[in-house]
C-alpha cells in the first residue's frame, strides 16, 4: 500500500517539485553544502558520494549528491535508448553478501591443478570448523549472561548483586558490539539518515509515522544497519494509483490557497519588524517566535552541520566499567531525532508555512567534507546503484510533460496505466538490528538501580523511507488524504441532514414529536458511523504496522544472537578464504602487501559477482595472522604478506583444533 507522503513533509507548498531533494553545489574547496527544500527540477538519482579514503577506521566520509545522467554500462542499467533511470547511489559494503558455497566455487576456478583445489577444500574445511568453534564457545558464554540479565530469572528468585548484574551488562555488551564488528554491521549513520529523510516517501506502510524521542532516549535505542536492498511490489495498485490522483489534486489545492497565506504572512512578518522599535512589544514578539521555534523546529536541527565523519561510535576507547551499547545510544538518539522529524504531519505543514513566511528560520545546511579525489576510473570502485520506481514515475507518461496538452492522448495513456500491472521499488536497508530497554519491564522492586534488560530485534528489508516504523515508542498519525476525506464526507452529511430537517410546530403539527425521533435517531446513528470509520481507519493502520513488522522480523530476544554468531561466522571465514586463496596466486593478482591485497579482492568480487565491495583486509588479515596462516615482515618500507602452503596450513589449523578440544 502506498500513499502520498509528500502532502506531509516540508514540500507541501511547491508545485512542481515532485519528492524533497538534497543539492549540492560543488567549488575548488573540499567542502560542500546540501540543503532540504524544493526545486523546479525533479529529482533523478541522489547519490553517496564517497571518499577516496575508504579503509579510515572512523567510518566512510560521502555526501548525496543530485544526478540527471544515465547509470554507465558497468552498472547494468544502459539500456538501447538514452533515459533517465530513477535511482540512488550508496556506498560500497564490507558486507561480502555472496554465499560461502559461491565463493568457494569461485576460488577453485583459479586452481589449476586438481590435487592443488582438493588441498584448499580441505583446508576450507578446517578453516569453517575453526571459526565454527571459537563462535560456539561464545554463544555459550553470551547464554549465561543474557540468563542471568533476565527478568524471568530474577522473578523466579535469583537475586544477584548490583555490581554483579553490571559486570555481566558489560561482558554481554562487549561480547555483542564485537560481533557487531565482525558480522561488519555498522551504526546507523548521519549519512543514512540524510538520505532517510530525503526519500521521504512512503513505500510499503502508507503511514505517517514519528517517534517519541523523549521515549526513545529514555529506551537507549540505537540501530546498526548492514548492506542495501531494493524491495518491490507489484500488482494493479489500483488503490494506491487513484490515491497517488487524489493526493495531486489536494496539493494543487493547497498550493493554491497557500499563495494568499504566503502574502498575508510576509505582511504580518513586516508588521512585527516594523513594531520592533517598541521594546515592550518587541519583548513579546521575541517570545512568540521563540515559542513557534520551539513547536515547529526541531532541537536537533543543527545536527544537519554535524560533521559526518564523526557519526560512529569508537568502541575501542571507553573504559572496561562502561557499557558500549548504552554509550552509542546516548549519541545515536540526538541525532536519530535531528533528521527523522519529531513532528507530526500537521507539524510538518506548518513548519513548512511558516517557513515560507519567515517567521521561523529554515532548517540549516548540512556541511560535509569531501576529498577532491572522488571519481574512480575503475569499475569495481564506483559506489552501487538502486533504481527506484515509484507512483510518480508511473504516472509520468500521462503527465504534461510527456502527452503535452492534448487531452484525449493523456486520457488514453492514464487508463493504461490505471489498469496495467505495475512494479514499485524502494531502496532499502538489506539487515536492522534495533537494541533498546524497555521500561515497562523494569519491576518494583526496591533496587532503582537495576540495570533494564537488553531487547534484541532484528529485520530484514526495510525501505529507507520507512525506517521509522522499526523504532519503539513509535506514533501513528492519520494521512491527510485519510482525514480529508473522513472529514469532507462528515460535514457534507451534517449540512445535507440540517437542510432536510424541517422544523415544525408541535401543536399544529402532533406527529413532529415522533419526526424528531426519527431524525434525531438518525443523526446517532450517522454520528456512530463516523465514529466508526475513523476508528477503522486508525486499525487499518495498526494492522499494516503489525503486519509489516511480522513479515520482516527475522530474529528477536536471543535469537539475535544466534542470527549475529552465523553472520559474524559467515563474513570472517569468507573474508579469510578470500585473502588466502588470492595470497596462493601472488604472480597473477600482484598481491604483495595489504593495499595490493585489498585491490585484488575487490577486483575478484566484482569479476566474478558483479559485487562491488569494500574489502575490510584489516580484519580479514588479523584473522588469518591470529590463525598462524599467514606472516607479515617487513621488506622496502612496507610489509610484505605470505601465505602458508595448504598442507602446512591445514597442520596449523589441526593442532589448534587439538588445542580447543583439550
Amino acid at each position: 500500500m502506498l500513499s502520498f507522503k509528500s502532502l506531509t513533509g516540508l514540500h507541501i507548498f511547491s508545485s512542481k517539485s515532485k519528492s524533497p531533494f538534497i543539492s549540492t553545489s560543488r567549488s575548488h574547496t573540499s567542502s560542500v553544502s546540501c540543503s532540504l527544500g524544493s526545486r523546479k527540477t525533479p529529482v533523478e538519482h541522489l547519490r553517496y558520494e564517497s571518499n577516496s579514503d575508504f579503509s579510515s577506521q572512523n567510518g566512510e566520509d560521502f555526501a548525496v549528491k543530485k544526478e540527471f545522467k544515465e547509470p554507465t554500462e558497468e552498472d547494468g542499467m544502459r539500456g538501447g535508448e538514452e533515459k533517465r533511470i530513477p535511482g540512488i547511489y550508496v556506498p560500497r559494503q564490507k558486507y561480502i553478501s555472496v554465499s560461502k558455497g559461491e565463493l568457494l566455487d569461485a576460488i577453485l576456478s583459479l586452481f589449476e591443478s586438481k590435487q592443488d583445489a582438493e588441498d584448499f577444500v580441505r583446508f576450507s574445511t578446517c578453516l569453517d570448523s575453526i571459526l565454527h568453534a571459537e563462535h560456539k564457545g561464545l554463544l555459550e558464554e553470551m547464554r549465561t549472561y543474557y540468563s542471568l540479565m533476565c527478568s524471568e530469572e530474577q522473578k523466579a528468585g535469583i537475586r544477584c548483586s548490583s555490581i554483579r548484574v553490571a559486570a555481566v551488562a558489560t561482558q554481554f555488551q562487549r561480547s555483542f558490539m564485537k560481533l557487531l564488528c565482525d558480522a561488519q554491521f555498522e551504526e546507523l549513520s548521519v549519512q543514512d539518515l540524510l538520505l532517510t529523510d530525503a526519500l521521504n516517501n512512503d513505500y510499503l506502510l502508507t503511514l505517517p509515522i514519528y517517534v517519541d524521542w523523549k521515549k526513545a532516549s529514555e529506551s537507549n535505542a540505537i540501530i546498526f544497519r548492514r548492506g542495501y536492498a531494493t524491495e518491490r511490489q507489484k500488482g494493479l495498485l489500483i488503490v494506491e494509483k487513484l490515491d497517488y490522483l487524489q493526493s495531486k489534486l489536494l496539493q494543487k489545492i493547497f498550493f493554491s490557497l497557500s499563495r494568499p497565506l504566503k502574502k498575508i504572512g510576509c505582511w504580518l512578518n513586516e508588521v512585527l519588524k516594523s513594531l520592533n522599535e517598541a521594546q515592550d512589544m518587541q519583548l513579546w514578539i521575541e517570545k512568540v517566535k521563540n515559542w513557534l521555534k520551539e513547536q515547529y523546529l526541531p532541537e536537533s536541527a543543527g545536527l544537519h552541520g554535524e560533521n559526518m565523519s564523526k557519526n560512529q561510535f569508537e568502541y575501542d576507547q571507553i573504559a572496561d566499567g562502561d557499557l558500549p551499547i548504552w554509550l552509542a545510544a546516548q549519541r545515536a538518539v540526538s541525532r536519530y531525532e535531528g533528521f527523522l522529524s519529531p513532528a507530526g504531519p500537521r507539524g510538518r505543514l506548518i513548519r513548512r508555512l511558516l517557513t515560507w513566511t519567515g517567521l521561523i528560520p529554515s532548517l540549516p545546511e548540512a556541511s560535509i567534507d569531501l576529498d577532491d579525489d572522488d571519481k574512480y576510473l575503475e569499475t569495481y570502485l564506483r559506489p552501487n546503484f538502486l533504481p527506484r520506481i515509484t507512483l510518480g514515475n508511473i504516472w509520468e507518461p500521462a503527465m504534461v510533460e510527456s502527452c503535452g496538452h492534448n487531452v484525449w492522448k493523456r486520457l488514453k495513456t492514464a487508463v493504461s496505466i490505471l489498469f496495467s500491472r505495475s512494479t514499485l521499488q524502494e531502496p532499502a536497508f538489506q539487515e536492522l538490528i534495533l537494541l533498546y530497554t524497555d521500561q515497562t519491564s523494569q519491576t518494583k522492586s526496591e533496587d532503582k538501580a537495576e540495570i533494564l534488560p537488553l531487547q534484541l530485534k532484528i529485520y530484514q528489508r526495510i525501505p529507507l523511507p520507512d525506517l521509522p516504523v522499526i523504532f519503539p515508542h513509535k506514533k501513528l498519525s492519520f494521512r491527510i488524504l485519510d482525514t480529508v476525506r473522513l472529514d469532507v464526507a462528515t460535514m457534507l452529511g451534517l449540512l445535507a441532514y440540517f437542510v432536510n430537517y424541517k422544523f415544525e410546530n408541535i401543536l399544529s403539527s402532533p406527529s413532529a414529536v415522533f419526526l424528531d425521533v426519527i431524525a434525531v435517531s438518525t443523526l446517532i446513528i450517522y454520528i456512530s458511523r463516523v465514529v466508526l470509520g475513523y476508528k477503522q481507519t486508525w486499525d487499518r493502520y495498526q494492522l499494516l504496522v503489525n503486519r509489516a513488522l511480522y513479515e520482516k522480523t527475522l530474529a528477536s530476544g536471543f535469537g539475535s544472537v544466534h542470527f549475529l554468531l552465523d553472520a559474524s561466522e559467515q563474513q570472517q571465514y569468507k573474508e579469510a578464504i578470500l585473502v588466502y586463496a588470492l595470497l596462493l596466486h601472488p604472480g597473477k593478482y600482484q598481491v604483495s602487501c595489504r593495499k595490493s591485497m585489498k585491490d585484488a579482492c575487490e577486483r575478484f568480487m566484482y569479476d566474478k559477482f558483479k559485487e562491488k565491495i569494500e574489502m575490510p583486509i584489516d580484519k580479514a588479515v588479523n584473522t588469518l595472522l591470529r590463525l598462524e596462516l599467514v606472516t607479515e615482515f617487513p621488506l622496502e618500507r612496507s610489509l610484505q604478506l605470505e601465505a602458508l602452503p595448504c598442507s602446512e596450513a591445514c597442520e596449523t589449523l589441526r593442532k589448534r583444533w587439538d588445542g580447543l578440544l583439550k
